[in-house]
């Protein structure tokens, strides 16, 4: 399946309001119910099933995963040590494009994957486009010097901060890069989500 191109503000609302970061810059909505020709009158009570599902797409619509893509990290995640939940937090938040987004190198993860896929990023110094990649720790994440959009990227590392900095990164203004400090924790994720709802929801398919 395709990668979602449609309205992003109908997704929110969809979700009931959620703050996904990662998919559209916060912003009051003009219309916090769900979309549809009943509007605010509708009366929806979410089953147990809803309410998980509900969980995995807040996922997979702030870090912009298929949902093959994210079967796949589950399965990673099961096989991992420790909590499932948190190990699959942590490949989420080590993506490339997700490191951009948190160095405040685009201002929604849409645009750090463009960035990346255009070539405008390097890894220690090489070129990486794959959005996917796994940053580990001591990965240094650079604009390339002959990228035409670094000018627009350091606008963007000076505007006012939408998200803090989360605790595994450290950025370099002057340089326009970023190191990766440490492996992310539970608490880096900006999404107000319990994954443990989500590794419930792919318990029985996987």
């Amino acid at each position: 399946m395709s990668r979602y191109t449609g309205p992003r503000l109908r997704i929110v609302r969809r979700l009931g309001g959620a703050d996904i970061p990662g998919l559209i810059l916060p912003r009051e909505l003009r219309r916090p119910y769900p979309p549809g020709q009943h509007g605010p009158t509708q009366r929806i009570k979410l089953s147990d099933y809803a309410i998980r599902l509900r969980e995995k797409q807040k996922l997979r619509a702030h870090y912009g995963v298929s949902e093959h893509q994210l079967v796949r990290y589950m399965k990673r995640a099961k096989r991992g040590k420790g909590n499932t939940g948190e190990y699959l937090l942590r490949i989420l938040e080590s993506r490339l494009d997700n490191v951009v987004f948190r160095l405040g190198f685009a201002r929604t993860m849409r645009g750090a994957r463009q960035l990346v896929g255009h070539g405008h990023i390097n890894v220690n110094g090489a070129r990486i486009d794959i959005p996917s990649y796994q940053c580990k720790m001591g990965d240094e994440i650079s604009v390339r010097v002959t990228g035409k959009h670094r000018e627009a990227i350091a606008a963007e590392v000076a505007a006012p901060v939408s998200l803090p900095m989360p605790s595994f990164l450290e950025r370099d203004d002057a340089n326009l890069k970023g190191t990766v400090k440490s492996q992310p924790a539970e608490n880096d994720c900006p999404l107000g989500i319990n994954e443990s709802l989500v590794v419930e929801l792919y318990a029985l398919a996987l």
